[in-house]
């Protein structure tokens, strides 16, 4: 404020200087006979024309003081100019921060919300969008934003650098659109905090949460999460694995990523729509038929039951396939774009 007040202060001094030393240059100028300026206004005009380095040369000097005062016009003018393409120059940069920083908003819809970054949730970032997902990341340090632009597309990926705890700048995320939130802040505590906040100003939005201590598991969920993950429980599984069963470990690994290449196997997740050729077909019927014709692995039915997942691993053979489950398979590459084409969408939730 008081910055602002001192720069009207200058403001104002430099008017009154300019006027007097205008009326002035009027005086000495109109006393000559020769001079072709001739009103307050012819020299008012002049000033403006040399300030701007305009220079018309309809109206000049002819008097020493009066030339005199034409150089201070004119070395004003340089400074004017300097000042004025300063100030263009740091509007445009500013602007161009501000777009860099996120705070003009992304228009993303459907895609996943990452909270918190690390090396972790950079690995969680390549694997969505290796799988067409968009994704718009929130950090509230500044320096992240450079690394993820440096190491992902602005088509597929949106950074706000924001305080995690100015619940409103979440909008600019479109959070509201976003079909899921993850939340990862390194720290249990932080997470629990993040997640309040959030879920009271968005209770409509899922969340998931990856946890350091796993006993936390039971408080996350009574506050709202919709998945939790802990992560020191599947490194402590997929390490036990690899100790006594190593091929079963490999294979694991490999089906967890996103399939990049056609050679590439993943295990996903279909939704049946009213289109689907498996729609109220048994599950012994789909899996036989997608074995048969695609060397597709159907495992398991996701079903929705009283707003929950019930996943149904290796179903009975008379299990039938109804509108809006999910069907789980196992594929490659080659053969997930297959399977696209049939049911007509995309992998996922969303």
């Amino acid at each position: 404020m008081k910055n602002k007040t001192k720069k009207i202060k200058i403001f104002i001094a430099f008017i009154v200087v300019y006027i007097i030393v205008v009326i002035f240059f009027h005086f000495v100028e109109t006393y000559s006979g020769e001079s072709n300026i001739k009103t307050l206004f012819d020299s008012f005009w002049y000033s403006i024309v040399t300030l701007t380095t305009v220079g018309y040369g309809d109206h000049f000097p002819v008097t020493i003081p009066g030339r005199i005062i034409s150089l201070i016009f004119i070395f004003a003018s340089l400074g004017i100019l300097g000042v004025f393409i300063g100030k263009i120059s740091e509007i445009i940069n500013e602007r161009k921060e501000r777009k860099k920083m996120g705070f003009n908003g992304t228009n993303f819809s459907n895609h996943v919300i990452i909270i918190g970054w690390d090396k972790f949730s950079k690995n969680v970032a390549i694997q969505l969008i290796n799988a067409h997902k968009k994704v718009a990341v929130v950090t509230d340090k500044k320096e992240d934003i450079d690394f993820i632009y440096e190491d992902f597309e602005k088509e597929s990926i949106f950074a706000l650098y924001s305080d995690l705890k100015n619940i409103p700048s979440f909008e600019k995320v479109n959070i509201e659109k976003s079909n899921v939130v993850f939340v990862n802040l390194g720290d249990d505590t932080e997470n629990l905090v993040a997640l309040l906040n959030l879920k009271k100003a968005h209770p409509k939005t899922e969340f998931l949460v990856s946890l350091n201590n796993s006993d936390l598991r039971d408080t996350f969920y009574t506050a709202g999460v919709t998945y939790v993950l802990s992560k020191n429980e599947i490194a402590a599984q997929l390490t036990a694995s690899y100790i006594f069963e190593p091929d079963v470990a490999s294979f694991e690994s490999d089906i967890l990523s996103t399939a990049e290449n056609e050679d590439d196997f993943d295990i996903q997740q279909y939704r049946i729509t009213k289109n689907n050729p498996y729609l109220n077909k048994s599950y012994g019927e789909v899996f036989n038929d997608l074995k048969s014709k695609f060397n597709v692995l159907t495992v398991g039915i996701s079903k929705c039951i009283d707003g929950k997942r019930n996943l149904i691993k290796l179903p009975k053979d008379s299990e039938k396939v109804e509108l809006d489950n999910f069907l789980l398979f196992i594929l490659n590459g080659a053969q997930e774009k297959k399977i696209e084409k049939i049911f007509n969408v995309s992998e996922g939730l969303f």
